[in-house]
């Protein structure tokens, strides 16, 4: 757990999933481990215990169960009998490839900013929401590209987290330096706001969604209020895609959209609550204004709704999901 926190605190590039996957190897070469069996539990132990200490476990439990699928696959091309010194140097190989897988995720982001760039187009406006790595990567792509757009971040509400707004300035501020023209409005002007719009800014709007996870069916887990913002892009015919790299695919299929089936992935979140008190209710809207009742909340967004996935293998349909993760796990 400490070494996964050092790396979320230390790197805000990193996200959950790498940042996971590296603490589990991390811990694969600090521990004297002398078998297959000894190697495999930790691997399950570490990776529970990593799961359980988040509220929202999905997007990091992609990503360790791809680990623990690689490396027991790496075990299962062995030999049955391994002595001590060839399982230390099959230990060694594990740790060194592990490694290198981390370093290709890792340039996924920039793949996935290459794919995006033909979406978005001279003097279009682009709508961006939440705090996404893989977006700000993709529209400081296309900007350094020498395309010329604008684009309109969406706050998920009139009193920002502290996390919220100082990701919003940051990405703000780029692109504002590299010559974008940048406006952040609440949530409950979207539509508004996408009535507003004037030529030449009206041209091939987007909506342009970072995902957590991605669901096998293609659905998306995301934060709290995108799947109101795809709603919303459909209901105004404009393409709303989402932009993920393929380690967040995860083998999860949705029966709902509402709390209990993320309850049942082992997300931990309760966005309807009634208070049985004036009291309780209180406590609640305080909780709200403070920012604790919305941090870290994420909803699904049904397949129907999403034009698109842009992952670093290029742009795939959601019904395409199931099929990458046969490739991945097969």
């Amino acid at each position: 757990m400490s070494h996964y926190n050092r790396l979320i605190s230390s790197d805000p590039s990193i996200t959950p999933a790498i940042a996971a996957i590296e603490s589990l190897i991390a811990g694969l070469g600090a521990a004297s481990l002398s078998t297959i069996t000894e190697t495999i539990t930790l691997l399950q132990t570490s990776s529970a215990t990593l799961l359980r200490s988040q509220s929202n476990p999905i997007p990091l439990s992609a990503g360790t169960e791809l680990l623990q699928r690689y490396i027991i696959t790496s075990f299962q091309q062995q030999p049955a009998q391994l002595s001590g010194h060839d399982f230390t140097q099959l230990r060694r190989q594990l740790i060194t490839n592990g490694k290198l897988f981390v370093s290709r995720t890792k340039s996924a982001r920039s793949k996935i900013a290459k794919h995006a760039l033909p979406f978005i187009r001279d003097d279009s406006t682009v709508f961006a929401y939440g705090s996404s790595r893989v977006v700000d990567a993709i529209l400081n792509h296309a900007a350094e590209s020498s395309r010329y757009f604008h684009v309109i971040f969406i706050s998920s509400s009139t009193i920002q987290s502290n996390n919220e707004s100082t990701s919003l300035d940051r990405s703000t501020k780029r692109l504002l330096a590299l010559g974008i023209p940048v406006s952040t409005i609440a949530f409950p002007a979207l539509s508004h706001a996408i009535a507003s719009l004037k030529q030449p800014q009206r041209t091939n709007p987007l909506f342009l969604l970072g995902a957590e996870a991605v669901l096998e069916n293609g659905a998306a887990i995301s934060n709290l209020g995108s799947h109101l913002i795809a709603t919303v892009a459909k209901a105004n015919k404009i393409s709303c895609y989402f932009a993920a790299e393929s380690y967040k695919f995860t083998r999860q299929f949705p029966t709902s959209f509402g709390d209990a089936d993320l309850q049942r992935m082992g997300a931990r979140q309760e966005v309807l609550r009634f208070g049985s008190s004036v009291d309780e209710e209180m406590d609640w809207k305080v909780e709200e204004k403070s920012g604790g009742a919305g941090r870290g909340l994420v909803d699904i967004t049904p397949p129907e709704l999403i034009s698109g996935l842009i992952t670093e293998s290029g742009i795939m349909t959601c019904e395409g999901v199931a099929e990458e993760l046969i490739k991945l796990w097969f």
